[in-house]
């Protein structure tokens, strides 16, 4: 008989083989990668641009010209283009990030076929339309105000605009510059970026050769104006390290405290993921246990190694009483300095690597969970191993790793204070 009172034993989890994906080159260069898995008859395909904000010569474009590529072509107005995807019960989406443009469709497998020529239609005669823009400026300027009322939206901002500098990566937008945005500015960035660009296509979930075969006859035909790889600026790291804003009738204040990050080109991104994880990755983290449960500062704490194309960045994120601040940056340096100067436990050590195994196992679980790992391996250049090296270098870490990563990536007088409230 079961005997409840007795939890189950626990083991460590081990490596596990990361699905690689099928790879074919079309005829026009376009690289397709597929990764077929599941017993759903569904699929996502997402085709990935090099149109994100660094590339536009205003805050506010790129995302502008993603909003506006959804409201219809030459063709079809925007309520035609959705009633078609709707038929097919089709979601889409086109998402805009720093370094990257996306569009995004989930449906079933069988309709792929007749939803390719719609995708094509709006990467080739997206009508960006005075009136529309109008509108969608509007609407972005609205929600540009309302969320810069927000603390954390606030110091989110000014973390990355103090950071990077003049670097694209640390421009801001506000109503001003949405105002300076002008509709010409949309299309020459479509035809640019969109158009004239080569995307990256992943095709995932359970995907047949018919499916296959229709991507591939379909984005075929596509042609590209820019033959030769897109330029970005030098990276530009800021020199101003604290700034703080007071904020009347603000409750809390937001802090972003941190620095320049780890890339994953970088052979110590792996264990760094360990070291950040023991201070704040998780939530049973260090900073969790120090300053929300035991000062009670605040709701949640969090760090983070957020890796860009360009660069990366490495930050500590919360929200807390303004009486609370100067405390709780002094209780994350000393969190900081223990890691530092302390070993790390084998029991703690032990408990963040099963964290992290766990969590990257349960990620492998379905297709179109895999395929945004596979994203990051091909836009970034990063080898086939790269996760299997993940796992190995996870499970490999030590201790010592540990405080050698913390002297070397977290240098006392490298630390961006940035606070909003």
């Amino acid at each position: 008989m079961l005997n409840r009172s007795v939890p189950p034993v626990s083991h460590p989890i081990q490596a596990v083989a990361f699905p690689k994906p099928k790879t074919i080159e079309l005829s026009n260069g376009i690289d397709l990668h597929i990764i077929s898995l599941g017993d759903q008859e569904v699929f996502k395909l997402e085709l990935v641009f090099p149109a994100g904000a660094i590339f536009a010569n205003k805050p506010g474009i790129s995302g502008l010209t993603a909003q506006l590529m959804k409201r219809g072509t030459q063709s079809l107005n925007s309520f035609e283009l959705n009633e078609a995807f709707d038929f097919y019960g089709a979601y889409w989406d086109i998402s805009n990030q720093l370094d990257n443009s996306t569009l995004t469709i989930y449906s079933l497998c069988k309709h792929l076929p007749n939803l390719l020529p719609l995708v094509l239609d709006i990467l080739e005669n997206s009508l960006i339309s005075e009136a529309e823009f109008t509108n969608e400026l509007e609407i972005e300027v609205q929600k540009n105000k309302h969320n810069w009322e927000k603390t954390s939206f606030a110091a989110n901002q000014y973390f990355r605009k103090h950071l990077f500098a003049n670097d694209p990566y640390g421009r801001i937008s506000n109503e001003q510059s949405l105002r300076a945005i002008e509709v010409n500015d949309l299309k020459l960035f479509y035809e640019n970026f969109w158009k004239g660009s080569k995307p990256t296509i992943i095709l995932s979930g359970k995907i047949s050769n018919k499916e296959i075969e229709a991507v591939v006859k379909s984005f075929e035909s596509l042609s590209f104006k820019q033959k030769t790889d897109l330029k970005t600026p030098e990276l530009q790291i800021g020199k101003d390290q604290v700034f703080y804003q007071e904020k009347e009738n603000a409750l809390q204040t937001s802090i972003r405290f941190g620095k320049i990050g780890v890339q994953r080109t970088n052979p110590d991104y792996f264990k760094f993921a360990v070291l950040n994880t023991v201070l704040g990755g998780f939530f049973g983290s260090r900073l969790q246990k120090n300053i929300r449960e035991e000062k009670g500062f605040t709701y949640g704490i969090s760090s983070s190694n957020v890796a860009l194309q360009r660069a990366a960045y490495w930050i500590v994120g919360t929200d807390v009483n303004k009486t609370n601040a100067n405390q709780t940056i002094e209780e994350i340096n000393k969190e900081i300095k223990k890691l530092q100067t302390e070993l790390v436990s084998e029991d703690e050590l032990s408990l963040v690597k099963n964290y992290l195994m766990g969590s990257f196992v349960g990620e492998l679980t379905q297709a179109f969970e895999i395929s945004e790992k596979v994203k990051i391996i091909c836009l970034e250049n990063l080898p086939n191993d790269f996760y299997d090296q993940f796992q190995s270098q996870i499970l490999s870490c030590t201790s010592k790793d540990l405080i050698e990563l913390a002297n070397t990536y977290w240098e006392e007088n490298q630390f961006f204070d940035i606070r909003v409230g």
